[in-house]
Order: C-alpha cells, then sequence, then structure tokens
C-alpha cells in the first residue's frame, strides 16, 4: 500500500476545523503548528460559547484563522456539525481534517495524511499516528480496534514506544475525533455527526457508519499529531468515565445485531467490572462509581447528569 499520492495535478483542498471550549491556553500550540503546514490551507475555529475571551485572542494572534461563533456549549458533535453545514453549504472541498484544540501537528504532518487518502481511492477517511505531547516518543493512538464480537473498542499501541511500531500505511476499524481526515465522499455520503452522542463515541459511531455504506479508514503512522491527553476532563474524573460509559452503552445498541447478544453481553459486563474495579484500585471511588451509574442511566434512558456537560476533548 502506497503512502504517497501522486504529485501531479493541483494540490488537494483542505480545510482544519478546530471546536474550541474555553481553551485559549491551547491555541498558541495548536493553531501555530497549522501555520505554514499545507498549501492555501483553510483553518475554522469554532468556538462553543467560551467565556476566557478566545475568541478575541484569536482574531488577535490568528488573524488568517476563520472563527465561527456557537451562543452554547454545542459540544464536539455540534461543534464540527455547525462548521460542516457551513461547508457543505459553500460545497464541500476534497478534505476536512477534526481536529482537536489540545493538539500539535508537526511540519509535513498535513501533506502526508492528504497523500496517503489521495493514493487508496477506496478509503473515505484517514487518522494520523498520535502520540502523547508530554512523551512525544510514546503512542495514544496508532490505529483503533472494534471487537465484532466482543464489543470491546480500544486503540492499538497505546504507550507503546512509537519505534516499536510498524510505520506502513493500513486499513484500521475506527478514526479517533482528536485528528480525523474525512474525504469529500465521506462527508456526502454520511454526512454530519450524531449530536445525540452527549460525549465521546460520536468518532466512533461515524467510523462504523461510514464502513457499513461501503468505505474503509487508513491509517497513515507517518503522520503524526501530539496530543495533550485529556486536558479538559481528567483522565481519572467521575465526569469522562460517566459520558464514555453511556456513550459505549448506545454505540452497542446501535450498532452490534441481536445475533452477537449472547456473546456481547457477558463481555461487557465483564469489561464495567473490570473498569469499576482498575478505577478502585486507583484510589478513585468516585470515577468508579460514575463509571457503572454511566451504564444503568444509558440502559434507563436517563437525562445527562448536571455537571458532565462542559467538556470537549478526549
Amino acid at each position: 500500500m502506497s503512502d504517497d499520492a501522486s504529485k501531479i495535478g493541483p494540490v488537494p483542498g483542505l480545510v482544519v476545523v478546530v471546536v474550541n471550549w474555553n481553551g485559549r491556553d491551547l491555541l498558541d500550540d495548536c493553531l501555530g503548528s497549522l501555520r505554514g503546514g499545507y498549501p492555501d490551507l483553510r483553518v475554522i475555529m469554532v468556538d462553543n460559547g467560551s467565556v476566557d475571551d478566545s475568541v478575541a485572542y484569536c482574531r488577535e494572534r490568528f488573524p488568517w484563522v476563520e472563527i465561527i461563533e456557537s451562543p452554547e456549549n454545542l459540544r464536539w458533535a455540534g461543534g464540527n456539525n455547525l462548521a460542516l453545514r457551513n461547508l457543505c453549504d459553500e460545497g464541500w472541498p476534497d478534505y476536512v481534517l477534526l481536529l482537536n484544540n489540545d493538539t500539535m501537528v508537526p511540519e509535513g504532518s498535513l501533506s502526508r495524511l492528504v497523500d496517503s487518502l489521495e493514493a487508496e481511492p477506496e478509503a473515505w477517511a484517514a487518522t494520523p499516528r498520535i502520540c502523547f505531547a508530554a512523551e512525544p516518543g510514546r503512542i495514544w493512538y496508532d490505529g483503533g480496534k472494534v471487537g465484532q464480537w466482543s464489543g470491546w473498542i480500544a486503540h492499538r499501541g497505546i504507550r507503546v514506544r512509537a519505534g516499536h511500531r510498524p510505520l506502513e500505511p493500513h486499513i484500521t476499524d475506527y478514526a479517533t475525533g482528536c485528528a480525523m481526515l474525512l474525504s469529500r465522499r465521506a462527508l456526502e455520503t454520511i454526512g454530519l455527526f450524531d449530536e445525540c452522542f452527549h460525549l465521546y463515541g460520536e468518532d466512533t459511531d461515524y467510523s462504523l457508519r461510514l464502513r457499513a455504506a461501503g468505505g474503509t479508514i487508513l491509517h497513515q503512522p507517518k503522520a503524526l499529531v501530539l496530543h495533550k491527553v485529556s486536558r479538559t476532563t481528567g483522565a481519572g474524573s467521575p465526569g469522562k468515565a460517566y459520558l464514555k460509559a453511556r456513550s459505549h452503552v448506545r454505540l452497542m445498541g446501535r450498532h452490534w445485531p441481536r445475533r452477537s447478544w449472547p456473546l456481547l453481553i457477558p463481555s461487557q459486563m465483564a469489561l464495567v467490572a473490570a473498569t469499576a474495579a482498575w478505577h478502585l484500585w486507583l484510589g478513585r471511588p468516585d470515577t468508579a462509581l460514575a463509571s457503572v451509574t454511566g451504564v444503568f442511566d444509558e440502559l434507563a434512558g436517563r437525562p445527562v447528569v448536571s455537571g458532565s456537560s462542559g467538556v470537549t476533548n478526549s
């Protein structure tokens, strides 16, 4: 599988969409890393009702960035959909990269990611290798795996040294919304993200819908993004555990057929128990309780608890 597209002809159009909620302190690294990173790059920041002067700061510091202001926090899916609707009205560009505001993109990564997708016509989306910003040699995401029968969803290569992982591009099960490159074909076919996912799971849902429609997702390890993991939610916060648990249950109900349930249900029960036990072992009883409560609240159709709706990053 080639990771280089032909250089003949015009450079494909690329729009980067960054959703921001009270992330002014993150903008220098994120938006600054995009400047000059791709020919004729267009960058759109969607501000989700920030109260920390993010908009004024971006206008002053990055006047070349387009800003779409929402009066309220639409969360990750809603913020991205706001930009995608505008792009649809204009006519879809060749590619749209959805990028977290707590990331940095090293020089050359945007071109490598677009080139790899250009070279694979059957792929509708692409992902880069994502490493921890605090430890760039250690992987956070190197492709994603989805258990067809177990329902277990996980990053490949997480916390593994980058030098121990292959560099060849390959097809992967799902793309993470931290850095997700979507082709025009994906956008025309799949459309917008499902805002019924309060937070987390929207990217996996989109990936599974894309695959069900006949597309594939290409992972390109030679394109790199650095991620300040869980800067907004906190790695072990009860809010994050609660929302991830709810979204996971919603995914299972939407994408796993009944014929898989005899294996799916016990494997998911084991996953819930193991997750809660892990948080208890780490001394986080509130997080353990939240991870279980999220499952039962989603099964019961209860509204999302107050105080868990403000986060925007994974």
